[in-house]
């Protein structure tokens, strides 16, 4: 029987060629900041066409599109908060 990925939340984050030019630091800060080292899971995606919003990230299992800019109210909202 195959062992099931924790039920951690997983950010996907874009690495798409407009990405990659604008990712910030910003996932790396708040990781280190709230010490979700060990409470989330960090995945690389294929672009995603949403590069007006680059840098783009992608929240799972909540399904929550965003913007390296609103990163900080997704943590709070819903990393910490569960």
């Amino acid at each position: 029987m195959e062992k099931f990925k924790s039920q951690r939340p997983v950010v996907y984050r874009c690495d798409g060629v407009n990405c990659r030019k604008k990712k910030g630091k910003l996932l790396d800060y708040y990781i280190k900041k709230y010490k979700l080292k060990n409470k989330i899971e960090v995945e690389q995606m294929d672009c995603n066409n949403k590069c007006e919003q680059a840098p783009v990230l992608h929240l799972h299992p909540d399904d929550i599109w965003f913007s390296e800019k609103d990163l900080g109210t997704i943590v709070k909202k819903h990393i910490l908060n569960k």
